[in-house]
């Protein structure tokens, strides 16, 4: 197989129980123990920090469940790609695809290092997937 790059949306469910956070979880074991990475863009260990405070916000997470899923978040071995250089080609996704720049930012990494990318968020998969076959929806990966 090779490096894959994940995005947010699957960080999320390694730290939090969501679902198809055991095909997240299947993920984050199989590629490191093949030598390979996980790729994130810069930005997305802070989409990831917001959506466990959001969790935390809801009441759905209390502060020691909290402080523990950011403690799990850090201890994930993780590639992070800075994302500056990407910002144009995820502009031209986004207003392209309709999608969010930051999801759009996940879908140009992945690109342009010529890699599969992971996301679990459905929708964008949907958007996208003709025109970049490399994103692999998370409960259709397979190691």
């Amino acid at each position: 197989m090779s490096n894959v790059v994940v995005d947010s949306s699957v960080v999320v469910k390694w730290v939090v129980p969501e679902p198809d956070s055991s095909h997240a979880i299947r993920l984050v074991s199989d590629v490191p123990a093949r030598g390979e990475w996980l790729i994130v863009a810069g930005v997305a260990l802070v989409e990831v920090t917001n959506a466990i405070w959001k969790q935390y916000h809801r009441k759905q997470l209390n502060l020691a469940e909290t402080e523990n899923a950011l403690d799990d978040l850090l201890k994930i071995p993780l590639h992070v790609e800075t994302s500056a250089s990407l910002l144009r080609p995820a502009l031209e996704i986004a207003t392209r695809y309709g999608q969010p720049v930051d999801d759009a930012l996940f879908v140009a990494l992945a690109y342009d290092l010529n890699l599969p990318g992971v996301p679990a968020d459905e929708r964008l998969y949907r958007a996208v997937h003709p025109d970049f076959p490399q994103i692999i929806l998370l409960r259709d990966w397979q190691p």
